[in-house]
């Protein structure tokens, strides 16, 4: 099963500490090709959180509240998502809940917890706690468990020329080992405690195992190979533990990621038999540029207008303006951003304006050719009527090479957004948190364009609502690439209300999502617009240049420069015809054909899990429209923002 995002609960009942490590492990092994995204028991209950789920993590903590906030409907969905093909990760209390029965603490009245559990991965009872001294919420009761490796099981995922370690330590806190497993047919074990401890009908109980469940599969541990000991500073952990433990740390990293690639995931590499971490880059400054010096002039002028002392401090970010390295403003920023509750400054880098396009030199943006952007921009508009002198979308561009997110900055910094001109672009190489729509992921990393731009609309504007300003960039998106000569037929698709797909044999894609927010003022709306599309790079479902080249290989593939060049021309040709025009068959025709709903018969969970066929969106709030198909043909309107379309099971459901 595909899925771009690794899911870790974090409801009631998980460890703070356990959360944490299992955060920063699977980011640092997972996060180049998957969004790393927490949820919560309600997620897992009412929304669609199967179609693009990679992993499900279930984290150390307490068993019980597991049980309370997700027996019934989530386990069944859980079962079910990894009988589909998908994939479940157990760490401690993550092992029993994921077992058939548990015995904790068997014997001792004010600890004991016994019974059947829904999951069921492992068909049979995890015990424990292996080793005594467990104390709940505190790491007092933790070890040093040494555990025996399954060479069999994992040589092929450990670099060629390097064996796997006959074993390794790992940091213990209260799991129960799994009994018998090698009895148990659909069972690998992958690691046994070398220390039998409590256990006394085994020589060496099995403290990783590997459940194959129906095309899916579930890995639970008794351990915590989660843990990164140089993140372990707390008073009550035993330093000479994390000594010993710390020794271990290369093992432990090569031992998950050989999971990890066992369970089928895409994972790290490795550089001279190390594992290479996913490393968190340090944010850069955001190089202001544009295609006339003057129109960046203009606008570092407003800014610093805005600015004291070329600071401007807003709602979101402390903004800085400076002109270069050694800029006297930069010495600002050893007094800024101090603390715990404070965030780094934001450095924008003002151009020289004596040139046309302002740019930095190229070797300072490795990852992105602004000149090329610049002249795909002015190729594209050529090609439209008049030679599209007019248009003004793309003009000025703010890059950098990495970046909190092109979103926030423009979206959640309102006095800085006022300043800036309608169609301003910003875009960046990497973003560290990269938004999407609700609970909507995009995995946001090389190979991929993600940018934000501002646009201005009026109210006056009213045959014209601002809602269906997401629909019109969904769409850009695509045609962007459809209407290019020899590209009219590559499979680019748009989802409700505002993602994009690929249509990839017999499977759907996700390429692109899209994100619109708004604010309200002097009868006008600022609208920040965000996209992430995945322009070159294979993880983590496709890209729209593989996607193209299947297709048909003598294509060329489109650069992410080129990619941002044609959306912005296209939307902003769509965008001007909305505004003169409303909405209408001019663009509904286009939409209905690329979309890929019409017709569809779904399930309302929003109404009573009624039965109904769409028949498309409205033309004048933009709602999604359906008609039941029980004979009835009562008509059924859905706000785009507030439901969520789960293609793979026909079901539209709320947005929580």
């Amino acid at each position: 099963m595909s899925g771009i995002n690794v899911l870790i609960y974090t409801g009631n009942g998980t460890s703070p500490n356990s959360v944490v490590h299992t955060q920063k492990t699977l980011k640092s092994l997972l996060g180049h090709a998957y969004d790393v995204v927490p949820v919560d028991a309600k997620t897992l209950r009412v929304e669609p959180w199967e179609e693009t789920c990679a992993l499900l993590v279930i984290p150390g903590g307490r068993d019980l509240p597991y049980c309370k906030d997700l027996n019934g409907v989530a386990t069944a969905r859980i079962k079910q998502y990894v009988r589909g093909g998908g994939r479940y990760l157990g760490l401690c209390a993550g092992g029993y809940f994921g077992s058939s029965t548990i015995e904790f603490e068997q014997g001792r009245a004010d600890m004991q917890v016994c019974g059947k559990r829904e999951l069921e991965f492992f068909p049979g009872v995890c015990r424990g706690t292996v080793y005594p001294g467990f104390v709940y919420e505190s790491e007092q009761g933790a070890r040093n468990a040494s555990v025996r490796l399954s060479t069999e099981h994992l040589q092929s995922y450990y670099p060629s020329n390097t064996l796997v370690p006959k074993s390794i330590d790992m940091y213990y806190n209260g799991g129960g080992y799994f009994a018998h497993a090698d009895q148990y047919p659909n069972v690998q074990v992958l690691g046994r405690f070398v220390d039998a401890g409590i256990c006394k009908d085994e020589d060496y109980p099995a403290a990783v195992v590997q459940c194959a469940v129906g095309d899916g599969v579930a890995v639970l541990t008794s351990t915590h190979p989660e843990y990164d000991m140089t993140l372990l500073n707390q008073p009550d952990v035993d330093s000479a533990m994390v000594a010993e433990l710390l020794r271990s740390e290369p093992d432990r990293k090569t031992f998950l990621r050989a999971m990890f690639a066992k369970m089928g995931l895409a994972v790290v590499g490795f550089d001279h038999n190390h594992v290479n971490e996913n490393k968190v880059p340090d944010l850069t400054p955001i190089y202001l540029t544009a295609l006339k010096g003057q129109i960046a002039q203009s606008i570092a002028n407003a800014l610093q207008e805005e600015a004291k002392d070329s600071v401007i401090t807003d709602a979101n970010d402390t903004i800085v303006l400076t002109t270069s390295d050694d800029d006297a403003t930069l010495k600002k920023l050893e007094n800024l951003g101090l603390g715990e509750d404070k965030s780094k400054p934001v450095e924008i880098r003002l151009p020289d304006y004596s040139a046309d396009p302002a740019y930095p030199d190229s070797s300072i943006t490795p990852y992105f050719n602004i000149k090329a952007y610049y002249d795909a921009l002015l190729a594209r508009r050529d090609q439209e009527w008049g030679g599209g002198k007019w248009y003004r979308f793309g003009n000025a561009l703010m890059y950098a090479e990495c970046i909190q997110s092109t979103q926030t900055i423009l979206d959640k910094n309102y006095n800085f957004a006022q300043k800036l001109p309608t169609g301003l672009v910003c875009t960046a190489t990497t973003q560290m948190a990269a938004r999407a729509r609700g609970r909507n992921s995009w995995v946001s990393q090389m190979g991929a364009i993600q940018f934000s731009y501002v646009l201005r609309h009026s109210l006056q504007l009213s045959h014209a609502p601002v809602v269906f300003l997401q629909y019109i960039i969904a769409l850009a998106v695509v045609e962007s690439v459809r209407q290019r000569k020899g590209y009219e037929d590559v499979p680019l698709r748009v989802k409700w209300p505002n993602d994009v797909y690929v249509e990839d044999g017999d499977q759907l894609k996700k390429v692109g999502g899209l994100l619109v927010n708004s604010s309200f003022a002097q009868d006008e709306f600022l609208v920040v617009i965000g996209c992430g599309i995945n322009v070159s790079n294979p993880q983590p479902t496709a890209s729209i240049n593989d996607v193209i080249q299947a297709h048909n290989p003598s294509l060329p593939r489109i650069s992410g420069e080129d990619m941002l060049a044609g959306i912005l021309v296209t939307f902003e040709k769509m965008y001007s015809q909305f505004c003169d025009e409303g909405m209408g068959p001019w663009f509904l025709d286009l939409y209905y054909k690329r979309w890929l709903h019409s017709d569809k018969i779904v399930t309302l969970t929003t109404h009573d899990n009624v039965r109904v066929q769409i028949t498309g969106i409205t033309s004048d709030y933009g709602m999604l429209e359906a008609v039941a198909v029980d004979g009835t043909k009562k008509r059924y309107t859905l706000q785009p923002d507030g439901n969520s379309f789960d293609m793979l099971k026909g079901l539209i459901m709320k947005k929580i």
